[in-house]
Parts: C-alpha cells; sequence; structure tokens
C-alpha cells in the first residue's frame, strides 16, 4: 500500500512525541510504502537536523520516504512566544499554519502518485488535526489525546506560575472541547479514530464517534529487564522521574514517604523544573533528608542507570497521554505505582503495579503511602509486580502496536474495497 502519514514530530534521537511519529512511520514502512510529512516552528529546525543526521549515518530504512516541511518566518515568530505565560495557545496557531503547507504538499504528491490512504499521528494532540481527512481517500488519525485536565484540586498545590498555567489551561482545554469545529469535522471524516485515555474516548463518544482504544506510545521490543528482589532488612528502592512541573506532583511522593519515617526507603529523582525550589524545601520540611537523591537532568543512559537500580518506580502525575517513562519502567521489571487515571491507567494493570483513584491531593498520598507500606509489609509482592510489569511490557512492545495499526488499516481498505 502506499501510505501518507503526518508525523510532525519524527526523529530517531529523541523521545516523547518525536519518537512516536518515528517509530510509527519506520515500523508501516517494514510492510509498506510510507510517505511522511515531518517538519519544525522553531528556526533552528531539530528535526530537519535530526533527519539529516539519520540519513548519513545510516541511510533511510527502505520503503520510508521523508517528505520535510519548512516552516514560515511567521510561523518561527508565534513559535517563539508559546512558552509566555497563558500563550501557549500560540503553538497550535503556527502549528496550524504548519498544517496548511502540509496539506499544499500532500495534494501535490497525490496528484502524482496517488496513495491508498492518509494516517494522522503526530502531533497526538486533538486541537489541531490537519487537514490530511480532506484527501480522497480512507482517513485515519491517531492516537489522539489532549481531554485529560488538571483537577482543580491539584492546581491548589502548585507554585504561582504552575498554578496560572494549568487553571489557564483547564478552562480553555474544557472550551476547546466544546468548540472544536476542525477536530469534529476530521473526526466525523476518519475511517479509523484511535484514542489514548479514557477521558479521551468519553470525549469522542460525546461527540457521537466511537473510537478505537490505543495508547500512543509502546516499549522496547527487547527487554532488557529482570525480576526485581530486595534483601530483607535492605531499603526499598524507589525511582520518580519527570520534568518538576505542576502536573507531576511529586509533593504526593514526598508526603507519602514523610508518612512512612519508619520503613528503609531510598527515593531516587530524575529530573528538573519549574517547582524545583518549592519541592526541595518541602523534602527539608519533612525531614527527608539523605533518604532523597535529587539527580537532575542528567543524560538518558544515566537515568536509566538509576532506574534500574531500583526496585519500584512511582508515576504521581495528574495529567499524561501513556508517559513514555512509565514504559521504560515495566520493560524494567519495575513494579508501577500510579493513578487509575490518563494513559498509564491503561497502561498499568493489577498484575504490573498499585493504582491510587484520582479523586483529590489528600487521597493521592494516602494511596501512595499505603502502596509502598505494602512492599514492605508484603515480602513476595515486589517480585510477583516485577514479573507482571515484563509481561505487561511485552504486550505493549513497538512491534505488538504497530501490528495493531497495520490491521486497521487492512480493516479499513477491506471495507472501501
Amino acid at each position: 500500500m502506499r501510505i501518507l502519514i503526518s508525523a510532525f514530530y519524527c526523529s530517531p534521537y529523541r523521545g516523547s512525541e518525536s519518537a512516536v511519529g518515528w517509530q510509527i512511520a519506520t515500523g508501516v514502512a517494514r510492510s509498506h510504502d510510507v510517505t511522511v510529512l515531518c517538519g519544525d516552528l522553531s528556526p533552528e529546525r531539530p528535526t530537519f537536523r535530526d533527519l539529516e543526521r539519520y540519513k548519513s549515518e545510516s541511510g533511510l530504512p527502505k520503503g520510508l520516504t521523508i517528505e520535510y516541511i519548512a516552516p514560515s518566518r511567521w510561523m518561527s515568530f508565534l513559535n517563539r512566544f508559546h512558552r509566555l505565560p497563558g500563550m501557549w495557545t500560540l503553538f497550535y496557531m503556527a502549528y496550524r499554519l504548519w498544517q496548511r503547507k502540509a496539506y499544499r504538499k500532500a495534494l501535490t504528491l497525490h496528484a502524482e502518485r496517488p496513495f491508498d490512504l492518509a494516517h494522522q499521528t503526530t502531533v497526538i494532540g486533538f486541537r489541531e488535526p490537519g487537514f490530511l481527512w480532506k484527501l480522497p481517500v480512507p482517513f485515519l488519525w491517531g492516537p489522539v489525546s489532549g481531554a485529560p485536565v488538571v483537577p482543580f484540586s491539584f492546581i491548589n498545590r502548585f507554585g504561582v506560575g504552575e498554578r496560572f498555567r494549568w487553571g489557564t489551561h483547564l478552562i480553555l482545554n474544557r472550551l476547546q472541547i466544546t468548540l472544536a469545529r476542525n477536530a469534529r469535522l476530521a473526526a466525523r471524516k476518519a475511517t479509523r479514530l484511535w484514542a489514548v485515555t479514557p477521558e479521551d474516548l468519553n470525549m469522542f463518544r460525546n461527540w457521537g464517534i466511537e473510537p478505537f482504544p490505543l495508547l500512543e506510545t509502546a516499549g522496547p521490543n527487547e527487554l532488557s529487564g529482570k525480576v526485581r528482589t530486595r534483601s530483607p532488612g535492605s531499603p526499598l528502592r524507589i525511582c520518580w522521574s519527570g520534568l518538576f512541573q505542576g502536573r507531576k506532583c511529586l509533593f504526593i511522593l514526598l508526603e507519602a514517604i514523610g508518612r512512612l519515617q519508619n520503613l528503609p526507603l531510598e527515593i531516587e529523582i530524575l529530573g528538573d523544573g519549574p517547582e524545583a525550589e518549592r519541592w526541595k524545601n518541602l523534602a527539608s520540611r519533612l525531614n527527608l533528608g539523605e533518604r532523597v537523591h535529587w539527580n537532575g537532568m542528567i543524560p538518558r543512559q544515566a537515568a536509566l542507570r538509576v532506574m534500574e537500580s531500583c526496585h519500584v518506580f512511582a508515576h504521581t502525575s495528574v495529567k499524561e497521554a501513556s508517559s513514555t517513562v512509565t514504559l521504560e519502567a515495566l520493560a524494567m521489571g519495575l513494579p508501577v505505582i500510579c493513578h487509575d487515571a490518563c494513559g498509564m491507567g491503561t497502561a498499568v494493570n493489577s498484575q504490573s503495579g498499585i493504582k491510587v483513584p484520582l479523586l483529590n491531593p489528600a487521597c493521592s498520598v494516602e494511596g501512595f503511602q499505603r502502596a509502598i507500606q505494602r512492599f514492605s509489609d508484603e515480602p513476595a509482592l515486589l517480585g510477583e509486580l516485577s514479573v507482571g510489569a515484563l509481561n505487561r511490557a511485552r504486550e505493549l512492545s513497538w512491534e505488538v502496536k504497530i501490528g495493531e495499526i497495520l490491521q486497521g488499516y487492512e480493516e479499513v481498505l477491506a471495507k472501501t474495497c
């Protein structure tokens, strides 16, 4: 098949959505003829540089063609200011302009050599679905996310800047779900629609559309993890990793640890960001002392080595799609403690971790405290959930995910023939 994929974020060297775009494009290209539309908004063009580097070092995989769509000066101008407080919507304005340019390129390519279907992947947010749905071929969209919001009760625990950021996001997100005309048009045109979180599934159902569930990211095909064990009396080592943003809610883990002064615990924290000073001050007030190790923002391989040295992974975020680091933890055999919400609530099951209801900060602190206490009171639990984590990682590998996407392609084309 001739497949056209829009993957604005697409890089073999980066994580998050760039990795999602690259993995889907290269995975599908192993079976079909794939053309990818990708690009940048910043004048530094990091995606372009990454792809040129990869071409020179390895050459593009067979079956894959990259069509890089460069940003205009106006796109870069808008994007430059989107990180200012309350101005995050400027990114979507610039991105929509980029999608118009990408659509014009798609029309040219389709006229020269028609595609069998078009697939919109990254950006995974629902707000700007692009325009490939206007092509005269079956249109597939997803995985799509963006419906989850930070509950208001958690926003009150953030610093001033983060309260403003996520408070305005909560309000604007609800407005956009209600007024998202282009997204509704694209969703109704889609022959196949994949959604990430329960919140995303419900959003589309409220629009009168039944989506298919599919996490946006996946784990490695080859697992390097091992079943975790802990010697009697030795400290339980817990890893936390993420940007120090309000929505990551590290304070939940810190306060839970503060209630467990009698347990032998060591906490490895990876990351940095705007909430760093507040969270470090909180750890000091809770007298956590040397139980908490602040590793900062370190290179990926070093971060993975820290994770590898731990027994359990704690993921306190209240707003995510699936979170790549959760899949990485499962692949290492680390049981995951997380909220039963967003993509991590789907990725982690009862055999691979402990899920805490997402209600309010007090309930979350108590839930994480009880989960950690269980690992101390039930010595066999660590090994049982570690085995389950490895099994769950196999179910959520990129090989399995690409197979689901390819099956979707075949079912869509079978209906249109």
